[in-house]
């Protein structure tokens, strides 16, 4: 977007039959209005970096998901192995107690 060329404003103002000094305060509000003006090429490359941001964001959910499921299924393995090692301990106990 081209800046706002408040001198050129006031000249057309005051070409049109308005005051200098209104045609210069017209002029000063129009750029202060249009200094806070979006334009699309900026919403359209925040736009791209919002979407790159989430992109990242996902793809670091989805690592940390897949870790997590690496975790639980480590603890799942252990847990079967304990309660398996479990099973072996309280035979042998029960073949010492009543078969010794």
């Amino acid at each position: 977007m081209a800046a706002f060329d408040t001198l050129q404003v006031t000249t057309e103002l005051v070409s049109a039959g308005i005051e200098r000094n209104q045609a210069e305060s017209i002029a000063k509000s129009i750029a202060k209005v249009q200094g806070d003006t979006v334009t699309k090429d900026y919403l359209d490359l925040r736009l791209e970096q919002i979407r790159a941001e989430m992109k990242d964001g996902f793809h670091a959910l989805r690592q940390e998901m897949s870790d997590m499921r690496q975790d639980i299924n480590f603890t799942k393995w252990t847990n079967k192995t304990i309660l398996v090692m479990l099973g072996i301990i309280t035979s042998a106990l029960i073949k010492i107690a009543f078969f010794h």
